[in-house]
Formats: structure tokens, C-alpha cells, sequence
């Protein structure tokens, strides 16, 4: 595989479900090496756990006073599709929310395409744990993993809810890729329960949040039709593969599951693969190969 960037510049503007507040992002190319890199009131931001600064709704990155809110949903599409560099240029305190899905980050992508930055994903910092990793979480949350051929991941949500119960999601790059993410995970929507959506309202929070861009949980019904029967996991899912994307790119070939996740849980369990990271061998670019 082959460490990409964006082949052009792309825009999206909406509201942030938390704030309320607009703000227009652009995702551009950039050089080899650099990272994901978001750019915000003259900052920049490498994407990576080391500049998480809160986890308490969504995950927010912050360097020098300056944060940028819900990152998550970006972040999974991208590691989806496995780009490796790109600036992310943000005017506003967080990024759209769209449908409250990663499927307006899957269009911008399709729309700036991806070329290659000439090396290969073998050069990079790889993960290599000879024992099980895991981190606990409260109410027997857990994440683990093992290493494996091949990336996969299970995610399981339990609510005491009559609407909800137990719902499991699955994804991996043995069998699936970028093409399947983007029908059978991008989709999902995140949710929220109609007593947390009041709670939250009367704390001036989810300030941005509606039935337009969440589902929301009733005792009886759900807001909407899900897309998924188990969409609440499927969105978990998509929010773990984003929040571990900034232990650093492409995600590691691990066997991972993930019981009850949270964007805490999540970073936590991210900066333990930091730890354990192999020493990354120079990055030397190579020619791209001709189009003749």
C-alpha cells in the first residue's frame, strides 16, 4: 500500500452539533511526510493523541489557546481510505456534523481524490505487541487488541434500553476496504437518548444538534428509520477507527475489540499504541512512477 495524499483541494462548510456555530474546512495536499496536520487562526495542529485536550462529547484537538472540536468523524474517513498527509484548514471552533455521519467527509474525499506520496506503508512506524493491549474503562468498558494479519475490528454497545439492548458492528481490511467502509460504516449517524438531549439542551450544550443531524433514542421509537438495524454500534465503530487514527496513520494490523468505547476510552487506548510503537525507519520518497 502506498502512503497518499489529496490530488486536489476541497471545501465543506456546515454547523457543528455542539457549538451551533458555522464553519467551512478545506482539506489540501500536502508533502510527503506531513502528516494530517489540521490549521486553524494561524496554529497548527498535528492530528495525533499527544494534542487531544478534551473527550467529554466528541474529541477535540487543541495546541497554543487555539482547539478544534469533532475531529473523530474526519479522522475515520480518512484512515479509511488511508491517506497519510493533508492540511485541514479550519475557520471555526469545530467541524461540520453534516447528517451526524462520516458521509460528508467521504464525498469531500472523493472529490479531492488521492495520489501517492511514493513510499511505501512498510517504511512507516509500525505496532508489533508480543502480549495482549488493553485498557479498562468504568461499567466494564474495554478495549483490547493482539496483533493480527490484517486490521479488524468488533464493537459491542450495551444500554438498559428496550429500544437498544446489545448491538455488535464489525469491520476489516482482510476483507473489506475503503469501498465498504463507505456503504457499510461511513453511513451511520451518531445518536444520542431524548433525556440527554434535554439535559444537554438546558447546559446550553448540543447547542447545534437535531433530528436532522442525530438519531435520537424515544422510549418507544427512534427519531428516524436507522440505516442499519445495529447503526448505533456501526456508529461507534466509526468514531473508534477515527479516534485511534491519531496514534498516527495507517491503523496498525491488530485484532481489536471494543465493549461499551467511549472517545476517552478510545484516546486512552490510542496513546497505549503510541507506547508501543516500533521506531519508524526513515521516510525517504521515491519518484512517482510514470503514467507511460
Amino acid at each position: 500500500m502506498t502512503r497518499l495524499t489529496l490530488a486536489r483541494s476541497v471545501s465543506v462548510e456546515g454547523i457543528g452539533i455542539h457549538t451551533g456555530t458555522h464553519a467551512r474546512v478545506t482539506l489540501s495536499p500536502a508533502p510527503f511526510g506531513a502528516g494530517i496536520v489540521f490549521r486553524s487562526c494561524g496554529v497548527e495542529i498535528p492530528a495525533h493523541v499527544d494534542y487531544v485536550v478534551d473527550t467529554s462529547r466528541c474529541t477535540v484537538l487543541g495546541k497554543d489557546g487555539v482547539t478544534i472540536s469533532t475531529v473523530e468523524h474526519l479522522m475515520s474517513a480518512i484512515a479509511s481510505i488511508g491517506v497519510g498527509d493533508a492540511y485541514v484548514d479550519v475557520d471555526g471552533a469545530e467541524l461540520p456534523i453534516g447528517d451526524g455521519s462520516a458521509d460528508l467527509w467521504v464525498d469531500a474525499l472523493m472529490d479531492a481524490d488521492d495520489v501517492s506520496n511514493g513510499v511505501s506503508d512498510a517504511s512507516q512506524t509500525g505496532f508489533a505487541p508480543t502480549s495482549t493491549l488493553r485498557v479498562d474503562g468504568k461499567n466494564g468498558s474495554y478495549i483490547e487488541a493482539r496483533a493480527a494479519k490484517c486490521l479488524s475490528i468488533r464493537v459491542t454497545v450495551q444500554f438498559d434500553h428496550p429500544m437498544v439492548g446489545t448491538q455488535t458492528a464489525t469491520f476489516s481490511d482482510c476483507v473489506d476496504n475503503w469501498h465498504d467502509y463507505s456503504i457499510a460504516v461511513a453511513p451511520a449517524r451518531t445518536f444520542g437518548f431524548i433525556e440527554e438531549v434535554e439535559a444537554l439542551r438546558k447546559a446550553g450544550l448540543a447547542l447545534g444538534g437535531s433530528e436532522e443531524n442525530a438519531v435520537v433514542v424515544y422510549p418507544d421509537r427512534y427519531s428516524k428509520p436507522l440505516r442499519f438495524p445495529n447503526e448505533l454500534a456501526v456508529h461507534k465503530l466509526l468514531d473508534l477507527m477515527g479516534d485511534l487514527a491519531l496514534a498516527g496513520l495507517p491503523l496498525p494490523n491488530l485484532e481489536i475489540v471494543a465493549v461499551k468505547p467511549s472517545h476517552r476510552l478510545n484516546v486512552e487506548f490510542a496513546k497505549l499504541l503510541v507506547s508501543r510503537a516500533l521506531p519508524p525507519v526513515a521516510l525517504t520518497p521515491q519518484p512517482p512512477l510514470s503514467s507511460e
